[in-house]
């Protein structure tokens, strides 16, 4: 039962914030007594907290497999965004923000994961990539981490850019070709031209 309540209050929260989804609608969604939820999360907050949880030791999955099946880092970068379209594409833009403003803890998971896992993952495949002749080695490369978590993070923002102009996928694709225009060498452009057409085609 515990599992039936997370996965269907994972699905309400992605899809309409973590704000506006109440207890009574996650027990309504599922046919059950309010009662029954309170038997395995003492509180939203308990619960918010174990979807962010688990949507950590999921990601964290994503990155070793991706890492497993893609050696060419710029094949891998697009591979890791058809993963997560369908994610990204039903995700309420105001989740991240709802979480970091209503949610402290289950935030500083968050933050948590960005600096030991994808912080980490960013640098090495930069350094990767450079390697090859795909980057270029004038950058540093724990910059251009931080800065294209910062970009993630920024589209999440409701401030930012509206929803309504541009999806919060087509905003995130949009920024990675930016940021990855910067930095790639001819050789490097080339490819990630061909990957490119591939994706839109």
């Amino acid at each position: 039962m515990k599992s039936r309540i997370l996965e269907k209050g994972t699905q309400l929260f992605f899809r309409y914030g973590v704000k506006s989804v109440t207890m009574d609608a996650i027990a309504a969604e599922l046919g059950i007594s309010k009662k029954t939820i309170y038997q395995h999360f003492p509180d939203k907050d308990s619960m918010v907290l174990e979807v962010v949880q688990s949507f950590i030791e999921q990601d964290s999955l994503k990155w070793d497999e991706l890492d497993r099946m893609y050696s060419n880092v710029i094949e891998k970068m697009f591979k890791s965004f058809e993963m997560v379209k369908d994610m990204i594409t039903q995700m309420n833009p105001r989740l991240l923000f709802e979480i970091q403003k209503y949610f402290p803890n289950a935030y500083q998971l968050f933050k948590e994961h960005g600096e030991k896992c994808i912080h980490t993952n960013l640098i090495a495949d930069f350094k990767k990539g450079a390697q090859f002749g795909y980057f270029r080695k004038d950058i540093d490369f724990e910059l251009l981490a931080r800065l294209r978590m910062a970009e993630v993070n920024l589209a999440f923002d409701p401030d930012f850019y509206p929803t309504n102009k541009l999806s919060l996928y087509d905003t995130q694709l949009t920024l990675m070709d930016i940021f990855m225009r910067g930095i790639l060498t001819e050789k490097g452009l080339t490819l990630y031209n061909s990957y490119q057409n591939n994706l839109q085609s």
